[in-house]
């Protein structure tokens, strides 16, 4: 890939990015209120729930296969494996520990396969719980990818 599509690939991840977190904190604003055990929801309660995390799991995805991959390659860093986005993403100061990324990875592979909604309340409790740590990695991503976009 080169170099000039490598950047704008990097502007349109942030964009999508940047679009998924507000449709997260959308999202966390509905569920704000609800009990960590989802005792006593009701359906609508429960899907808005279920946005919460699936967005959570979107947002996790874009940034880690879309923006820190495109980040990458606009740095002619090789191109490597999951560990080794999470790892660069530790290395540059986004994240204080690469296995704090790599657990929210984790966790989206299980929203991602928890058709029964078994795991529902856990799976809540973690996104809640990890949205403002997820916010503050994107924050410093975005700001970042932004300073290498605007050539500074």
């Amino acid at each position: 890939m080169k170099r000039d599509q490598a950047r704008q690939f990097l502007a349109q991840g942030l964009t999508e990015l940047h679009q998924a977190r507000q449709h997260l904190g959308y999202s966390f604003q509905q569920v704000a209120g609800l009990p960590e055990a989802l005792e006593g929801v009701t359906a609508d309660q429960l899907e808005s729930v279920e946005a919460f995390s699936s967005r959570f799991a979107r947002t996790v995805d874009l940034l880690v296969n879309k923006v820190l991959r495109s980040l990458d390659r606009v740095e002619l860093k090789p191109e490597g494996t999951l560990l080794d986005v999470v790892n660069g993403a530790e290395k540059r100061g986004f994240v204080t520990r690469a296995a704090d990324l790599r657990e929210m990875k984790e966790v989206r592979n299980i929203i991602a396969h928890d058709y029964a909604g078994a795991k529902a309340a856990e799976i809540f409790a973690y996104c809640r719980e990890q949205k403002p740590i997820l916010d503050s990695i994107c924050d410093r991503v975005a700001a970042y990818a932004g300073r290498i976009l605007n050539g500074r």
